[in-house]
């Protein structure tokens, strides 16, 4: 195996890179959890496996590593779905479509802006731009062979602005409930 695939172990061995990624993305996501660090478990997974891998470009994970982890989001949402969310959908259908009408608007225009100023590949624009979860957009911008350290990137840093800034301050302006 090569040396960008690899990592020294303690005894001097290999350890895969995929082992590296993943138990620095363990104790990342563990230190901000016990923080208490807010979306401490994403931030702390995406910040300590690109520590752990040197922030080097690494091959995806292998695509069954892919399924189950789409599988785990799937469920993990799911789970929280029910018929009292479902009616509360309905009853806000028109101002929820309207809404992601004029999500998807700006997402074409920071996207356009990303595009035409900073050369960024149209598909990574989009998916980087788009609203969404870190690890969805992960996993699409993979599926379409995206820049996916850019949308993850980006994704990263809206998280932590929402969860550091806007929140704080929208819990300042309304009070909290």
């Amino acid at each position: 195996m090569s040396g960008d695939r690899e990592s020294q172990a303690p005894d001097g061995g290999r350890l895969p890179a995929a082992v590296v990624a993943v138990g620095g993305g363990l104790v990342g996501a563990t230190l901000l959890v016990l923080l208490n660090f807010p979306a401490g478990g994403i931030v702390g997974a995406v910040a300590g496996s690109a520590v752990a891998s040197g922030f080097r470009g690494r091959p995806p994970p292998p695509y069954g590593v892919r399924v189950v982890g789409m599988v785990l989001l799937g469920c993990a949402a799911g789970v929280r779905l029910d018929m009292q969310t479902l009616e509360t959908l309905l009853h806000l259908i028109v101002p929820l479509l309207v809404s992601v009408g004029l999500l998807l608007a700006l997402d074409v225009a920071l996207a356009t802006v990303l595009v035409r100023r900073y050369s960024v590949d149209p598909v990574t624009a989009l998916l980087a731009c788009a609203p969404g979860g870190v690890s969805e957009m992960a996993i699409l911008a993979d599926e379409a062979n995206a820049r996916t350290g850019i949308v993850i990137a980006i994704h990263v840093v809206r998280v932590a602005t929402v969860v550091l800034v806007a929140l704080p301050l929208l819990l300042v302006l309304l009070g909290p409930s």
